[in-house]
């Protein structure tokens, strides 16, 4: 799917400072998306590449990042990738089948002239599609943790903002790991100076815990 499948006139952009136009008319740009020239952002078909409506939009997002830093007076630093998440890893059980949509298509025998052959996905379809994602590795607020834990640590920040955990009150029991459906949820080996142990070295429960037996009731 192109984004327009033709060149932009860069003409107005050769007398720009700092502007840098290659090899078939394209904008050189570095890897923050900046043109050389202070402010001058671009991307899309206007710098080449695979000049897809999928690039363009990334190409956006990235350029709109990097904008918000320089207004900012700052470099805009990318957070690291999630690793990669085998489909072994994931919980496949908490997913229910979803069978793929396909778009209609007018029959061989209807076909004529110059009309659209493919009809594409409706609104409600391509969001049933959309929700078939299994996002591997990323969180998308399921809420499978938040119902599952014992000691109620899991604490949810709003739409938008997933989840935090209270260190305080978790006991490390891997139920949210277990219950996650993507494996945005790793478990580490708490350090052992850290670690408070009871007197046959079991790991004791946090004071605070709702499931100490000395805490104090709700």
């Amino acid at each position: 799917m192109l984004a327009v499948g033709q060149h932009s006139d860069v003409e107005f952009l050769k007398a720009v400072p700092g502007i840098r136009i290659g090899r078939g008319d394209v904008i050189e740009v570095d890897p923050a998306m900046n043109t050389g020239h202070p402010s001058i952002f671009a991307g899309g078909d206007l710098i080449g590449g695979a000049r897809t409506m999928t690039t363009a939009v990334g190409h956006g997002k990235k350029a709109a990042r990097n904008i918000d830093s320089f207004v900012r007076g700052e470099a805009y630093v990318s957070p690291p990738k999630h690793p990669s998440i085998p489909f072994e890893e994931l919980n496949l059980p908490v997913f229910l089948d979803a069978a793929r949509r396909e778009a209609p298509e007018t029959p061989v025998a209807k076909r004529k002239g110059f009309e659209e052959v493919s009809h594409g996905l409706s609104e409600p379809q391509a969001r049933y599609e959309a929700s078939r994602c299994l996002s591997c590795g990323n969180c998308f607020e399921c809420d499978n943790c938040y119902a599952a834990c014992p000691e109620q640590a899991i604490i949810k920040l709003g739409p938008g903002r997933f989840y935090r955990v209270d260190e305080e009150l978790c006991t490390g029991c891997a139920v949210c790991f277990e219950q996650c459906p993507c494996h945005a949820i790793e478990m580490f080996p708490e350090p052992p100076a850290a670690a408070a142990n009871g007197l046959s070295g079991e790991p004791t429960v946090p004071a605070n815990s709702r499931s100490a037996p000395d805490a104090p009731c709700p």
